[in-house]
């Protein structure tokens, strides 16, 4: 009796020892393969259609380059898919962009106003402080100094709302 114990535990020990492959399963033991950063990102950029959070944390990505090709076109576009799907923050921050015009893009106090009036509606203080300041800089045609209140390279320290665990992508 003690030696088929025995010969049990030593053969479902060689079993789970050997099977280090990606996605064998024993039947005790269960492995999974690292999932590659592209594939994360392209399951980023799927989410980021219906997901607003998503969507906000793929323009960071794009105005950082982290993952993805540093562009500042796509990161607006991410952020209006975030905003017009209701997300306050991504509001502000078209809000900020189009009011500091990074880049290639130079600025636009009409879109800034457009969207920083949104947030201000929703009781947003930082929106409400930005909107003031390009309402007054509309007036003076463009001549009045804009204390932005943050540095240029902000969204550098902006965190993200997602983060990659267990092959799914979930809120902080």
């Amino acid at each position: 009796m003690q030696k088929k114990t025995f010969a049990a535990l030593f053969f479902t020990l060689l079993l789970i020892i050997s099977c280090n492959k990606p996605h064998q399963t024993t039947g005790i033991v269960t492995q999974q393969a690292e999932i590659p950063d592209g594939q994360k990102i392209e399951q980023l950029k799927q989410m980021a259609q219906t997901n607003p959070a998503a969507a906000y944390d793929m323009g960071l990505r794009y105005l950082r380059g982290d993952g993805v090709a540093q562009s500042s076109y796509q990161a607006i576009e991410a952020f209006r898919v975030a905003a017009e799907k209701g997300d306050l923050t991504a509001q502000v921050t078209l809000g900020k962009l189009y009011l500091s015009g990074i880049e290639e893009m130079g600025t636009d106090l009409q879109e800034a106003e457009k969207w920083l009036t949104i947030t201000a509606a929703r009781g947003n203080k930082e929106g409400s402080r930005l909107l003031k300041q390009v309402q007054k800089s509309r007036k003076n045609k463009g001549e009045t100094k804009i204390d932005y209140g943050y540095p240029y390279d902000w969204y550098y320290y902006t965190p993200y709302r997602l983060y990659w665990h267990h092959s799914l992508w979930r809120y902080w």
